[in-house]
């Protein structure tokens, strides 16, 4: 699949119906620090950055100077939009990260791995740019929990693909542990997504979602009635989103 982040009308629609309430940056800021052994995290990669919401977040959490690394040049431009000073900006893939080696201390990836296009490459090129000890967190959805996301049921061409590329928990697990790493850390984190249903159908409705920019118009707009005839029925209270998160430490 294309990127679907690369055109500019995607990524303002990615920066706005992606955007995550403060506590819920929070919520996983916190998890992360919790996940990782008592050792001093200097310099951070934000590793498919898209337009930035983590990026700063990470830097004032740990304190340290963070790197944010992103292919879709219509995404960096948003994220530059950020003058902090501990971070740098650089255009690039995972494949072919535009680090030298043992210079950052953890990598973070949110929503990015079911993207990667070689993600054996991908990982060796995260070990390489690791220090010792380096730790990798991974944010992102498993096929586990595509039930528990409602507006998918909505969208069947998105729920194809999404049951098509999103790994398995012990997928995901498996495979970075055999690109030399070990998991020291797991868990689902139900974080909040929306303050209400209200809210809810208008971050969908925003088409941000790269599942969504991937089907049909017509399947969008027909899925995105009967997506409204439930939120309809639904009571104003706020909706929480299954997410997981695995952290790795770098093995020698």
């Amino acid at each position: 699949m294309r990127n679907a982040y690369s055109e500019v009308e995607a990524a303002n629609r990615y920066d706005s119906a992606r955007r995550l309430p403060a506590e819920t940056k929070s919520l996983w800021l916190d998890a992360i620090a919790s996940s990782i052994p008592n050792h001093k995290i200097r310099k951070i990669l934000d590793l498919g950055c898209g337009t930035g919401r983590f990026t700063s977040a990470l830097g004032d959490a740990f304190g340290c100077q963070v790197i944010g690394v992103e292919p879709s040049q219509a995404m960096l431009n948003i994220a530059r939009s950020s003058q902090s000073l501990n971070i740098e900006w650089k255009q690039g893939s995972a494949e072919e990260l535009p680090l030298e080696n043992e210079t950052v201390d953890l990598v973070f990836m949110s929503q990015v791995f079911h993207h990667l296009v070689r993600p054996q490459r991908a990982l060796r090129e995260i070990h390489r740019v690791l220090s010792n000890p380096g730790y990798l967190a991974i944010r992102n959805g498993v096929r586990e929990e595509n039930g528990n996301l409602p507006w998918l049921a909505f969208f069947p061409g998105a729920l194809t693909i999404e049951e098509e590329r999103t790994p398995s928990r012990r997928e995901l697990n498996e495979f970075v542990c055999d690109q030399s790493f070990k998991l020291i850390s797991e868990r689902v984190i139900q974080q909040l997504f929306a303050t209400s249903h209200d809210e809810y159908f208008e971050k969908i409705s925003r088409r941000g979602l790269s599942a969504l920019i991937a089907i049909p118009e017509e399947e969008f707009q027909s899925g995105l009635v009967r997506f409204r005839d439930w939120v309809s029925l639904q009571p104003d209270v706020a909706v929480y989103e299954p997410v997981d998160l695995f952290v790795f430490q770098k093995e020698s």
